[in-house]
Parts: structure tokens; C-alpha cells; sequence
């Protein structure tokens, strides 16, 4: 089935009068559905990877109670343009979240609002956006520390569960399937050197220092569409909102906001963790979240920033070791540039920690 006969499923409003293929999301297939009415919206129809996320149906669940929880804040706030600052899901036309297609493949579907004149950044380019986009992000935290994480379904197990991760790692170093540990064993030897320190935030997680929330789990910059004026619009891509540790939020948006080189960089030496960055992005999550955390968030939030390119270089090495089966690769070595490059991040990062640690200390 076409794109344009499935959209006739959902309840829009006006009529569809084209069907234009739509950003350049890694998980999902995305097509903006122009309107032919100047009057009425255009939408934004997804296919949703169900290869990622196996339960579809708890997944928009999750969508739903989070989109619904953050459109009555903002009402209560007296929020303007709500259809730009808020996802919402347009049903089909019997009343569902999404359309399941079992003909001729197996495929999954959902429309949503499309929000009108935005801006995407692949890369905060500079701390002002960095500071933006980490407000954004807080103030998402903050719109649902109001919301019961425990209403929410884990729609990726074992996420963010680094004693798990370590595991995997272990068997791949073990069985070598690829034989490839003897030309890791620096990397090794990193990451059970600093593992005790990389396991703080899970200890404080399962010892119930640290409450569970609603997270994000996804907090890069072109997750968060900006107006002409650099200002945030809306926080997008809802697909792996889930119980979790606001450190996941911090953690991984200080990992790919603060990074000088690339996520794969081949040199290095280009990766390190940009302090300027570093303290925007500090400074716009904090001043939307300082309010709503704990004291034992705050204290412990400096560990997020090493453990997320930490996980990320042990989940890249893992599948390296087992011969390149889970992520794509452009290249034969591609994993273990990935992996160097995270841990380089990382080493940065525990190299810096007390210099981060008085950022988010002068913030609070």
C-alpha cells in the first residue's frame, strides 16, 4: 500500500493533496502530508520500525500519555501556538493510535501534527543553541515530573543497563568470535579500569537514591525543532520515552552536544568534550530542571556526562568482537573507530570531572 492510500486511513482533516517524502530520520520513514486548504494543517505520517520496537502497541501507548500529559501543562501554562509547541496523534478513522498493514508485508503507521516553519540542527553549532536545546530538553523533564513513570512500558529492555552491557561485552571478549580481541586490548583494559566509576548512576538507581522518571532517552539536538529566532519549539522523536534516570537525558545530550569531532571519527584526537558546550547545555537543562530534582540528582548528574560515551564505546566494541552484527558499518573497521572514539570522549570527559563538577555545582 502506497503512502498516499495510507493516509487515507487517519482522520484528517481538508484534503491530502500531496505526499512529500520528510527528514531524514534513521528508524522511521517519514512523509509530510500537504493539505490542499490553506485552512487546515498539514501532518506527518511515520512508519514505525518495528524491528526496533517490537510492542508498536505499547510504544504509542507510552506517545499518547506523555503527548497528552504535556498538551495540559502547556494549556495550564497559557502556552500560545500550541500546535507548534506539542505533538499530537491523529487517530484512523476507527479510532486507534496507528494502523497495522499486514498486506503485502507486515508494517505499522502513525500520524501526528506537522509543525509548521521549523529549523533542524544536525549539530548544535554553537553554546546558544546548546543552551536552547538543552532547555528544551529540561523543560521536558520538567513538564513530567508531574507523570508517573511507572504508568509508562519499557519499550527498548535493558536500555540503559550498563551491568548488563558489561556482561555482553565479557561473553564477546570470551568466545571472539571475530577474532579481533587482540587488537582491543587497550580498549579493554579502559573500560574495566573504569567501570567502578561508570556504574554510580545504576547503583544509585537500584539502592532508591535517585527516583525513576519519565525520560527521553534520545536527547540530541535535531530531536528539538527550533523557530526562525534559534528558539525551541517542541522536543520530537517520542519512540523511546520510557521510565529511566534523568541522567540518561543529561548524560547522552552532553555526549553528543559537547563532542568537538564526530560520533565515528577517525582521528582521535579530534574528540574531546567542549567545557564551553559543556556549560550550555549544563546551564539550559538545569534552568528548566533545577527546581523539580533531588539532591542526589544534582550531585551525581556529573557521572551522566562520562557514562553515556562510555556505554555507547562498550555497546560499539561489543559488536565489533562479534563481528558487526547489530549496527550498520560503512566499513570493515567502522565499529572500533566508533568505539575509540566514544571512549576517547569518555577519557576526556573523567579528565575533566571536577572541572564539571563546579559547572553544575555554580548552577545549582
Amino acid at each position: 500500500m502506497k503512502p498516499e492510500e495510507i493516509a487515507l486511513q487517519f482522520a484528517t482533516r481538508g484534503t491530502i493533496k500531496e505526499v512529500l517524502p520528510h527528514g531524514g530520520g534513521h528508524i522511521n520513514d517519514s512523509y509530510r502530508l500537504v493539505n490542499a486548504s490553506e485552512d487546515e494543517p498539514d501532518y506527518l505520517l511515520q512508519r514505525i520500525n518495528h524491528y526496533v520496537f517490537r510492542n508498536v502497541d505499547l510504544l504509542m501507548k507510552n506517545m499518547a500519555l506523555v503527548t497528552e500529559h504535556i498538551l495540559r501543562v502547556q494549556q495550564e501554562r497559557g502556552t500560545g501556538d500550541l500546535h507548534r509547541r506539542t505533538l499530537t496523534i491523529i487517530p484512523t478513522r476507527d479510532g486507534e493510535s496507528y494502523l497495522r498493514i499486514t498486506d503485502p508485508e507486515e508494517s505499522y503507521w502513525r500520524v501526528l501534527n506537522y509543525i509548521e516553519d521549523h529549523h533542524v540542527f544536525e549539530k548544535a553549532p554553537d553554546p546558544g543553541i546548546a543552551y536552547e536545546g538543552a532547555r528544551m530538553f529540561g523543560d521536558f523533564t520538567r513538564m513530567l515530573s508531574g507523570l508517573d513513570a511507572s504508568g509508562l512500558g519499557i519499550t527498548i529492555p535493558r536500555f540503559h543497563d550498563l551491568k548488563w552491557r558489561i556482561s555482553n561485552l565479557r561473553k564477546s571478549i570470551e568466545e571472539d568470535t571475530a577474532v579481533r580481541v587482540k587488537f582491543v586490548e587497550d580498549e579493554i583494559r579502559y573500560i574495566e579500569s573504569s567501570l567502578s566509576l561508570m556504574s554510580t548512576v545504576q547503583e544509585l538507581g537500584e539502592k532508591g537514591a535517585i527516583p525513576s522518571r519519565v525520560t527521553h532517552n534520545d536527547t540530541k539536538i535535531s530531536n528539538v525543532l527550533f523557530d526562525g529566532n534559534r528558539r525551541g519549539l517542541c522536543v520530537i522523536d517520542l519512540d523511546t520515552v520510557m521510565p529511566g534516570y534523568v541522567h540518561f537525558d543529561f548524560g547522552d545530550g552532553i555526549r553528543t552536544f559537547t563532542n568537538t569531532g564526530e560520533e565515528d571519527d577517525r582521528d582521535p584526537n579530534n574528540v574531546r568534550m567542549d567545557l564551553d558546550m559543556y556549560r550550555a547545555f549544563a546551564s539550559g537543562f538545569l534552568e528548566s530542571t533545577r527546581e523539580v530534582l533531588t539532591r542526589a540528582e544534582l550531585d551525581s548528574l556529573v557521572y551522566a556526562g562520562v557514562l553515556f560515551p562510555y556505554e555507547q564505546g562498550v555497546r560499539f566494541l561489543t559488536d565489533y568482537l562479534s563481528g558487526d552484527v547489530y549496527y550498520k558499518t560503512r566499513y570493515k573497521e567502522h565499529n572500533l573507530v566508533r568505539t575509540r572514539a566514544q571512549l576517547k570522549l569518555a577519557q576526556d570527559g573523567e579528565s575533566k570531572l571536577e572541572q564539571c563538577r563546579k559547572i553544575i555545582r555554580e548552577l545549582t
